[in-house]
């Protein structure tokens, strides 16, 4: 190799396919400018100072570290009009020396007289300043080279052209000045990270705005790291459309930007374009890899191994994107081709991600890698146990203790080795593993570990999928509570935090869910109704699930039956807890009717939830059989005995509308039980508190036609026993919430 290939070695990357340095733009040519400048100021001049060299100055460190970061963000963002580059030079933040930034005004107020001289001189000084051994390495030893290889290889033409495109920025620049002098301030605080104004490519021909190599494939990393660790930093998916739209537009065969046009095409649902842009990635990667390979091996030997690489991962993503759409055949295909290419490139970090979705699709146990792998491949192994805990805890394989323990060790490994997306996802699956196994206080507790948690590492802070499913569970938590207002707050919260898809489905369950439940609560069919139809769209059996319960509350009970029958006909593809609850909700059907099978179908929920260790579920189909022993069967005694297995844990974990419930059913049994009169007024005098805390969670929970049950029960209990001062206290108060929130006779008395 010559020593002049071997220079350009380092500005050659292996995703070009073709023999093509980066565009050199008036961009460019006036960040060199401005370095140029610095340099000279810098240096103190050997013959004296004279009107081309002025006097050294003195730079503070303050204004070092400005220009240094203004040279960080000129080389590393794309290009802007001289408008926006002058407004960053007078800046509070980029600001440039005075004497600097009038050197540089100067500089380019002469472009036209002195004329194409200027860049003959300004490829000489840079000659001159790399060699200087301060700046051979670095960001701006970098582009220093770039730009004089660049200019080395122009030939006349294209150096009179870009002087020329050089005069016409400078001048469009100058005349929107002139014109916006009133609003210089504002378009400096426009300038932020997440917004630039483009040069629009009819502006200077061939040297219009461009993104060059280095440019686009910092922003293609970053954005799409911050899609993987804080997605709420990313760009919105429009403007990130927008800015894929340029970079693919100046370089055609750059396949990571198609890839991460996928996942941003996948943020908004966008399964067309998301899978056109897929297959772009394929493409493009395998042109540009059979181009790289074209060229001989010249200064490019791993094009072709890089290529490579991005064509496994396409795999790998194109299969996943197969198994969420259930094709199965297609999907294991993908896996088998990229699990070739993952072991010709010794990728054993790829290798066992495709060996954990075939184990997925298979419905087997996900690969162990070996005790020394990379971290990589442990951060794979976690995933993959994470998905197999929630698949085992969905389906009640494996019971909660063994399910735990499992989350304890994995959370110890992502602890040791600081996987904080990981660590914020173990303890969001903890959370869901205690809320199908009905301990909400537990739910709560990891929300809150996790919610104030320091999760920053290496100056990085997580908020992906665990923060926003712990915050929708702290939503559903609060509004069991009954503090509804709360609730709101931090689902909007959570709707601010995380706007777009996939995170955005998790919220707006929780918000139907919450809604519909309010609806129930208040008596409010129509609303009810309405928001499990807009819940169906993203969770069709909890919808079903929750029409069943409105239908049942409006006392329909064929509707409910149709309902519920048509959501146990999936079978097993139900989860045991949407399987047990509906079991419940059609023992209810019966028990409206008084129809003897509804204990039957009680005790097949009972053993379904005992097979499936669901504590809380079975807890609340003991208070459904004390409920059918006190009222409808008249045995007082019996119902004691099944309300006392229960009655724990639902005060201990359950929501203050089934402790509500279970406190008004377990004080009755008691007074019934009593068969002495004396001895049950005595027992109703001591049970009033109980009675009256009853009362205050239904008010809070604006369920008031619950509440008025309670009334109504203390009343005709009271008029029983001839204590007729208690029975008109509490007659004139169940008046009184009459009177303030009305309600029909026949949906009193419900127990749903």
């Amino acid at each position: 190799m010559s020593k002049k290939e071997a220079e350009n070695v380092c500005f050659w990357l292996p995703n070009q396919s073709a023999n093509k340095m980066d565009v050199l733009t008036p961009h460019k040519m006036v960040v060199v400018f401005l370095i140029q400048e610095y340099m000279r100021l810098k240096k103190s001049p050997e013959g004296g100072t004279t009107e081309q060299q002025p006097p050294a100055i003195e730079l503070s460190f303050a204004d070092r570290k400005r220009f240094c970061m203004l040279l960080l963000r000129l080389i590393q963002f794309p290009d802007m009009p001289y408008k926006d580059l002058h407004a960053l030079l007078v800046s509070q933040s980029y600001g440039l020396h005075p004497v600097h930034l009038e050197e540089f005004t100067k500089l380019m107020k002469l472009l036209k007289s002195i004329g194409i001289d200027v860049l003959f001189d300004l490829y000489n000084d840079i000659d001159k300043i790399i060699m200087d051994n301060s700046v051979l390495i670095g960001i701006v030893g970098l582009h220093l080279r770039k730009v004089f290889v660049t200019m080395d290889k122009m030939n006349f033409q294209e150096v009179m052209e870009l002087y020329q495109a050089t005069i016409a920025y400078y001048d469009k620049g100058v005349n929107a000045m002139a014109a916006d002098k009133g609003i210089a301030e504002e378009s400096v605080n426009a300038l932020n990270l997440s917004q630039y104004t483009p040069i629009k490519p009819s502006d200077h021909g061939a040297f219009a705005a461009k993104w060059s190599v280095k440019q686009s494939e910092l922003f293609v990393a970053q954005q799409s790291a911050l899609l993987k660790e804080n997605e709420v930093k990313a760009l919105p998916p429009d403007e990130l459309e927008r800015r894929l739209t340029e970079i693919i537009h100046d370089r055609p065969q750059y396949a990571q930007a198609y890839f991460l046009q996928y996942l941003n095409n996948l943020r908004v649902r966008d399964i067309s374009n998301a899978i056109q842009a897929l297959h772009r990635s394929f493409d493009r990667g395998t042109t540009a890899s059979s181009a790289a390979g074209a060229n001989g091996g010249s200064g490019i030997p791993f094009a072709s191994e890089n290529y490579s690489k991005e064509y496994q991962y396409s795999n790998l993503n194109l299969a996943i994107l197969h198994s969420h759409f259930g094709h199965r055949k297609h999907a294991l295909q993908s896996l088998r081709e990229c699990i070739t290419l993952a072991q010709d490139n010794g990728d054993l970090t790829c290798l066992h991600l495709a060996h954990s979705w075939i184990a997925r699709l298979h419905n087997q146990d996900p690969p162990l890698p070996e005790k020394n792998a990379s971290a990589s491949s442990i951060h794979a192994t976690s995933l993959g146990a994470l998905a197999e805990i929630r698949r085992s805890c969905q389906g009640g394989d494996e019971p909660p203790a063994k399910l735990l323990g499992r989350l304890m060790l994995n959370d110890h490994l992502n602890c040791q080795r600081s996987m904080m997306d990981l660590v914020a996802n173990g303890t969001a699956v903890r959370a869901a593993v205690w809320t199908v196994y009905g301990n909400h206080s537990m739910v709560s507790l990891c929300a809150q570990v996790l919610l104030n948690a320091d999760l920053k590492s290496l100056d990085k802070t997580y908020n992906g999928e665990g923060i926003c499913q712990v915050l929708c569970s702290t939503v559903v938590w609060l509004a069991f509570l009954g503090e509804f207002n709360l609730a709101i707050v931090v689902l909007k919260h959570t709707k601010d935090r995380f706007p777009t898809y996939p995170h955005s489905h998790e919220w707006w369950i929780a918000e139907h869910y919450i809604t519909v439940t309010r609806a129930i609560y208040r008596g409010h069919w129509a609303e009810a109704t309405s928001e499990c139809q807009r819940m169906h769209v993203f969770s069709p059996p909890l919808a079903m699930l929750q029409l069943a319960h409105v239908t049942l509350a409006k006392l329909e009970f064929t509707t409910a039956k149709t309902i519920i029958r048509r959501l146990l006909a999936c079978g097993d593809t139900l989860d045991p807890l949407i399987h047990v609850r509906a079991l419940i909700l059609y023992a209810n059907t019966f028990v409206g009717t008084q129809h003897p099978a509804a204990i039957n179908v009680l005790g097949e929920a009972q053993q379904l939830a005992r097979n499936h260790h669901l504590q809380y579920e079975e807890a609340l189909i003991g208070l459904h059989f004390g409920y059918i022993y006190l009222v409808h069967m008249n045995v007082p005694r019996q119902a004691l005995v099944a309300l006392k297995g229960s009655l724990e844990t639902i005060l201990a974990n359950g929501p203050i509308y089934d402790k509500s419930r279970a406190m008004f059913v377990f004080a009755r049994a008691l007074v019934e039980a009593e068969e002495e009169q004396a001895k049950r007024l005595e027992q109703l005098a001591s049970l009033v508190p109980m009675f009256e805390e009853a009362i205050e969670c239904f008010e809070k929970l604006e369920c008031y036609s619950k509440a008025k049950d309670v009334y109504i029960y203390l009343a005709k209990t009271f008029h029983s026993l001839g204590e007729l001062d208690e029975r008109n206290r509490y007659s004139y108060r169940y008046r009184m919430l009459e009177e303030q929130f009305p309600t029909e006779a026949q949906y009193l008395n419900v127990f749903l």
